[in-house]
């Protein structure tokens, strides 16, 4: 007589996989990075343009005087140093934030294994951005993809990084 599966009907607890595993470390990382990124980059900006009015001001009080650079030249040069170490922050975070997840390693296993975190995974593959997943270990040119299709408010990745920060809340609660 064939044994009867006990099992069947209990509610199981999904176990950690590798593949589920970095899937979700994937997706936190990638959506902590873009969201620092991101925030980086509104300052540069908001930078930039204090920066421009401060160099037009001087600009205008010195009149006359030769200026080397011109203010032009020195708005062009911090517009353009800017996203530029962004890039290097962005890069040095997640190898900064990947370090630890490593030191972390099996407290971090422990506690996504809760059932909660595979919303997380549902979101980031249910959405097609024209970008590898968030899923996926993201190189810089993906990163940066991102971060354009969010300052652009593309409509699709804005949504699911919306979804994304409301999952992300309810992880941690």
């Amino acid at each position: 007589m064939p044994k009867k599966d006990t099992k069947q009907g209990r509610k199981q607890q999904k176990q950690p996989t590798a593949d589920r595993e970095s899937k979700i470390l994937n997706i936190m990382l990638n959506t902590s990075i873009l969201l620092m990124a991101l925030m980086t980059d509104a300052f540069s900006d908001a930078f930039a343009g204090m920066a421009s009015g401060m160099v037009q001001a001087i600009a205008a009080g010195v009149e006359g005087s030769e200026k080397d650079p011109t203010p032009d030249d020195t708005i062009q040069r911090i517009k353009t140093e800017f996203p530029k170490q962004v890039i290097t922050q962005m890069l040095q975070m997640k190898t900064d934030m990947k370090k630890q997840l490593g030191e972390k390693n099996d407290e971090i296993k422990g506690k996504i294994s809760d059932p909660k975190f595979d919303a997380g995974i549902t979101i980031a593959e249910r959405y097609n951005t024209g970008v590898p997943n968030l899923t996926n270990d993201l190189d810089e040119q993906s990163l940066l993809t991102y971060i354009t299709l969010l300052k652009a408010n593309d409509a699709t990745c804005t949504k699911m990084f919306q979804e994304l920060m409301e999952w992300m809340k309810t992880v941690n609660e």
